[in-house]
């Protein structure tokens, strides 16, 4: 077999281009380090969520509520005593919401009654307003065991009026409420989940982009230009089979490609302290697996456009909408579900699920026995297409 004589010619050619080699390492090192550092903070936990309070009632539950509100790390609470002047500046995006305590706040619990806080807040930062009505649904709920109780008291014919018992009614009810009867406890599926990191998402997400226009644009351009020159040609006239010619090009795309893709893991893993996993050989078999994929479909453009001129803005195209939708840029889980669907067709989603595998759940080989199952698939059938259309003229 001498496919590995065009190989090692092909790999020989591209250390000898420097602007090839710059792209394939240099660029990717740069934009995932960009990008890692100036949006790290969109994967954050610790967010800051601003409240502007207005306390018109000013008594004892009241401002035990507001005290709960400055006690939590991820709001800044800042108190206004006019109300319309609260709701100017909320209204000038000054701050995003609002809370107000109604006048007589205090006073209608203590007796029984109902009553009702009012947030306002702009609708442009939906999430955070959700975060903040649950914080306080959270506490009005305490508020709400207490008032009734009060009722249930009273209904019994239990005096209510003397303020003194109905705070020692309150803090029995505080004794049996707090920790809640009824507990919520959630637990992770996995025991070896890591804490999420943004470079678990740019490191493996840009360094499949990266090796997409390695193998796709870069290996069908290749392809095509030794066809249109007549390289591939003269080369059947030599003692070589055809399917040597086309396994030594195959191999030299994937071995680029394979090269690539682990280097930009591994600049992770110095650089940013990005922990690839326990296992070498799933990380191994994930990287093969995924530079398979991406030379089958390298191959499958070239089999399919006419010219070199045409295969680059169509492989251009596949690698950015691939991109996109599958997960290089963002978390597929902020996208809608059909929008999920529709990735899991492209090689990137799958490739992201594989490396969110090893990256934050450690699973090994086990765990992305699927993603490789499927990535190998795609490439078959790549492949298989590819070879039948093949020409060497």
């Amino acid at each position: 077999m001498k496919f590995h004589l065009i190989a090692a010619k092909d790999m020989k050619i591209l250390i000898r281009d420097r602007n090839a080699l710059i792209f394939m390492f240099i660029m990717p090192m740069v934009i995932i380090s960009v990008a890692g550092l100036a949006l790290g903070g969109t994967f954050e936990d610790n967010i800051r969520i601003d409240v502007l309070v207005v306390d018109l009632d000013n008594k004892h539950l009241s401002k035990e509520f507001v005290q709960f509100l400055e006690d939590i790390d991820i709001l800044d609470i800042d108190m206004e005593s006019n109300e319309f002047a609260a709701r100017d500046r909320v209204k000038n995006k000054e701050y995003g919401r609002l809370v107000i305590f109604p006048l007589g706040f205090t006073e209608s619990i203590m007796a029984g009654q109902d009553t009702e806080l009012l947030i306002i807040s702009d609708p442009s930062k939906d999430s955070q307003n959700t975060v903040l009505e649950k914080i306080i649904e959270g506490y009005a709920n305490q508020m709400s065991t207490y008032v009734v109780t009060i009722k249930t008291v009273t209904a019994y014919g239990v005096p209510t009026y003397d303020q003194e018992k109905v705070f020692d009614i309150i803090k029995v009810v505080d004794r049996f409420i707090f920790p809640p009867p009824v507990a919520v406890v959630t637990q992770s599926s996995t025991t070896d989940r890591k804490d999420f990191s943004p470079f678990i998402q740019y490191v493996p997400g840009f360094a499949v982009m990266f090796l997409l226009f390695t193998c796709v644009e870069a290996g069908s351009v290749s392809l095509l230009k030794e066809q249109e020159s007549g390289t591939l040609r003269r080369l059947v006239t030599a003692p070589i089979s055809r399917s040597e010619i086309i396994g030594g090009k195959i191999a030299g795309i994937f071995i680029r490609g394979f090269i690539q893709l682990s280097v930009l893991l591994l600049f992770g893993q110095v650089a940013f302290d990005l922990d690839l996993g326990s296992s070498l050989a799933a990380i191994i078999i994930l990287i093969a697996a995924v530079t398979l994929a991406g030379t089958g479909l390298g191959m499958l453009v070239a089999v399919l456009v006419k010219t070199k001129d045409q295969a680059s803005p169509v492989s251009n195209m596949l690698i950015m909408t691939m991109s996109a939708i599958g997960g290089s840029w963002w978390p597929l889980y902020i996208e809608p579900e059909f929008m999920q669907s529709i990735a899991h067709f492209t090689i990137t989603a799958w490739a992201m699920d594989g490396f969110y595998e090893l990256l934050i759940f450690d699973t090994g080989v086990s765990g992305i026995r699927e993603e490789v199952g499927v990535l190998l698939l795609m490439s078959v059938v790549f492949f298989w297409i590819a070879t039948i259309r093949f020409k060497f003229e």
